[in-house]
């Protein structure tokens, strides 16, 4: 069963574009480093729409196990801990089969 992963956040008032670029930058990093990742995009959203979030991951993996190790992984988890939780207002994500 593969695994698509999506993740859509909110910044915090006053979250600065550099921040919103260190997380992106810090997150298309992780495909080098983690080895289970498929397919990975990332990015701000374009301001297309006004409901709209403000940055969105979408991870593919082969297998639940290969997600399991991305969400566990050090470096996924130093980039939570340091470049999302301090910006992020509200985060939503879903994991389906595809």
């Amino acid at each position: 069963m593969a695994i698509r992963h999506i993740v859509v956040m909110k910044f915090r008032e006053g979250t600065t574009p550099d921040a919103v670029q260190a997380l992106a930058d810090a997150l298309r990093g992780l495909p080098a480093v983690i080895p289970e990742i498929v397919d990975y995009r990332v990015g701000p959203d374009l301001g297309l729409a006004d409901d709209s979030w403000d940055f969105a991951v979408s991870a593919d993996f082969d297998d639940v196990d290969g997600f399991r190790t991305y969400r566990e992984h050090p470096d996924h988890l130093a980039i939570i801990r340091d470049l999302i939780a301090p910006h992020v207002e509200s985060r939503h994500s879903v994991q389906f089969d595809t």
